[in-house]
């Protein structure tokens, strides 16, 4: 019966655990990047606020410890292009992914990213 009681605060903890480190290897500079929640309309703040973040550089992105979401959509604004070039993914389970790496294929004009 106790640890029954103690499951649902087990789960809000690591629903909660969605901060991830955002490693740039696509070759150009990304300029914005926004992670929200899968079902919210708009894309709310940009994670790197004034910065960049450069080619070959890394960022954490953190979340509010007491967000119990994992389930995030992730878009990308890049340096000198217009909207038309964003990138996004959707439904991207940030409580299980540590690291996401984004890779940019300039034959296939394709974005990838690789979740660790």
């Amino acid at each position: 019966m106790l640890l029954a009681a103690l499951l649902p605060i087990a789960n809000t903890a690591v629903a909660g655990d969605a901060d991830f480190v955002l490693s740039n290897r696509t070759g150009y500079d990304i300029e914005s990047v926004f992670v929200v929640p899968t079902k919210q309309k708009n894309w709310g703040k940009d994670h790197l606020g004034d910065g960049i973040l450069a080619n070959g550089k890394s960022r954490k992105i953190s979340f509010d410890k007491q967000s119990t979401n994992c389930v995030y959509d992730i878009a990308i604004h890049w340096v000198g292009y217009d909207s038309s070039h964003d990138r996004s993914w959707e439904r991207i389970d940030l409580c299980a992914i540590h690291k996401i790496s984004l890779y940019y294929n300039e034959k296939t004009d394709v974005t990838t990213m690789k979740a660790e």
